[in-house]
């Protein structure tokens, strides 16, 4: 299972992204560069050729900011911050997040866990809020901290 989270500013602008792996399920490590089957060769994955695998990281982003207009259309009539499968692309469910100033906090899933997705959800937005009361913070500027990465990381392997 892998999880890709991205959390989007008022101005439409990705702060912060990672792609996560699901701590229940380990991913197999990769060949080393020197070695390549003939099968690696030749997969993209179901992927048109020269577009990339459904877990390459241009093709979640793509994903996560297709699915904005529909968040900002359901955001309207949630009756909660949390809006839970609100889009789906091929194998992809997008959940979001909703901040009363804005932001959004979207991560894309392939392995139902709603509890787990809403509990990680709810934390990343807490480590958020504690991020943006430093006092230097600036509002829709990248998140480039060591400590809310772990605070993020910790989070994903607790509950996804």
């Amino acid at each position: 299972m892998s999880y890709y989270f991205v959390i989007i500013g008022t101005r439409d602008n990705p702060l912060y992204e990672i792609q996560l792996n699901s701590s229940k399920f380990p991913v197999p490590a990769p060949l080393p560069p020197n070695v390549a089957s003939a099968t690696s060769l030749f997969d993209t994955g179901g992927a048109a050729p020269g577009y990339g695998h459904k877990n390459s990281k241009h093709v979640m982003q793509i994903v996560a900011h297709a699915s904005l207009d529909v968040i900002e259309d359901a955001q309207w009539t949630a009756s909660s911050m949390y809006l839970k499968a609100i889009d789906r692309f091929h194998e992809w469910n997008v959940s979001a997040w909703i901040t009363p100033g804005g932001m959004k906090l979207v991560l894309l899933w392939d392995a139902k866990n709603d509890d787990g997705i809403r509990l990680f959800l709810h934390e990343s937005w807490e480590a958020y809020a504690k991020y943006a009361l430093n006092p230097f913070y600036e509002l829709n500027a990248p998140v480039k901290s060591r400590y809310f990465d772990a605070k993020i990381r910790a989070s994903a392997r607790k509950h996804l």
